[in-house]
């Protein structure tokens, strides 16, 4: 399953990274809305895990 993430805060990204892959999840972060919407619209994720607190962008 492809995961996209995206998280502002680089180490809980980081680590949001790791724990997923661990568990078999293949997945990409994105650290800002602009970004994650643009992966999300183009990258074929199976499901996105959305911090709602992004800077330029609302989660919501």
């Amino acid at each position: 399953m492809r995961l996209l993430v995206v998280e502002d805060e680089q180490r809980l990204g980081a680590a949001l990274r790791r724990g997923l892959t661990a568990e078999g999840f293949l997945v990409d972060v994105a650290a800002d809305g602009p970004a994650g919407l643009e992966a999300a619209r183009h990258g074929g994720y199976d499901a996105v895990v959305l911090d709602v607190m992004l800077p330029a962008m609302s989660g919501y």
